[in-house]
């Protein structure tokens, strides 16, 4: 019997039937002297669940607090980190920090990377 493995097909099925949205990731980052991080380079989308962080998600320590969206993205590869940057789809359309990842692991390996974004950062002082 020839074909995809049983993890190739789960895979597939849920980035077409769980992960409607897409986000755009840049991860090759420099650091100026100032401490302030830019970016280079073209944009990767991946397929993504992105969910609203409502209130009654926060517990008594308020685990949450700073984030906005939770980002479950299926991906058996994706190394992401808190500095690299993501770009959220529309109607939130713009790019957020990244407060905490989390890699998802099954028997066979990396299944998903979820990502809590934060509030839009504030310019200015």
């Amino acid at each position: 019997m020839t074909g995809a493995s049983p993890s190739a097909v789960f895979m597939t099925d849920l980035k077409v039937n769980m992960a409607p949205d897409s986000v755009d990731i840049r991860t090759s980052s420099t650091v100026n002297s100032y401490g302030e991080r830019s970016f280079s380079g073209g944009a990767t989308s991946y397929d993504a669940f992105i969910t609203r962080v409502s209130a009654s998600d926060r517990n008594v320590r308020e685990d949450l607090i700073d984030t906005e969206f939770i980002v479950y993205i299926p991906d058996a590869s994706l190394t992401l980190n808190v500095d690299d940057q993501i770009t959220l789809p529309a109607p939130i359309s713009g790019v957020r920090p990244i407060v905490r990842v989390n890699t998802k692991k099954d028997t066979h390996g990396q299944v998903a990377v979820i990502a809590y974004v934060g509030t839009k950062a504030k310019r200015g002082g």
